[in-house]
């Protein structure tokens, strides 16, 4: 079960893996099985470890080859200084969360990443990551420090959008000021 705004472990940071052991590679099923849509909800393209109430630094995401993999122990090494705001704006596409269902909003993110995790067997990946999947890293590993896309809007004062799918959306007053 996906934990919803505004639980409390949704702003906790998340611990360090250090055992690349059978727990591990449970809760990365875990997190796969909660992740595969039901046809009702959303698409997610990722879901960190706290979203289902265990602190640990995982989380599963899409990646470009279009599979979805276990990130564990994220780090952002690099960012570019482009934004996503610096695209015309056919290209900027809003956020959303499982922890907020049916809530989006623009967050302007750097554009390219450079990232280093480890898989579930401990092996160190490296990476250069551009949009869209630059973003869901970014969110990800956001919630690993208990931080959440409508921190950045209300930062912002971004204007926040909710409705069935992304293509019904209407603006909404954030009720999470």
């Amino acid at each position: 079960m996906i934990l919803k705004y505004p639980n409390p472990t949704l702003r906790q940071k998340s611990a360090t893996v250090t055992g690349f052991d059978t727990k591990l590679k449970q809760l990365a099923q875990e997190l796969l099985t909660t992740v595969v849509p039901d046809p009702r909800e959303p698409l997610g393209v990722g879901l960190a470890a706290n979203q289902i109430g265990k602190l640990q630094r995982v989380f599963i995401m899409l990646m470009p080859t279009k599979k979805i993999e276990v990130v564990i122990n994220p780090q952002i090494i690099k960012t570019s200084t482009k934004l996503l705001s610096s695209l015309p704006k056919d290209d900027r596409f809003l956020e959303g969360c499982l922890s907020f269902p049916g809530y989006y909003g623009f967050v302007d993110r750097p554009l390219k990443i450079k990232v280093t995790y480890q898989n579930l067997s401990g092996s160190l990946k490296r990476k250069t990551l551009q949009p869209p999947f630059s973003i869901y890293f970014q969110h990800e590993a956001d919630h690993l420090d208990g931080i959440l896309f409508i921190d950045y809007i209300k930062k912002s004062r971004g204007q926040l959008y909710f409705g069935p799918g992304r293509e019904k959306l209407q603006p909404v007053k954030n009720p999470f000021l």
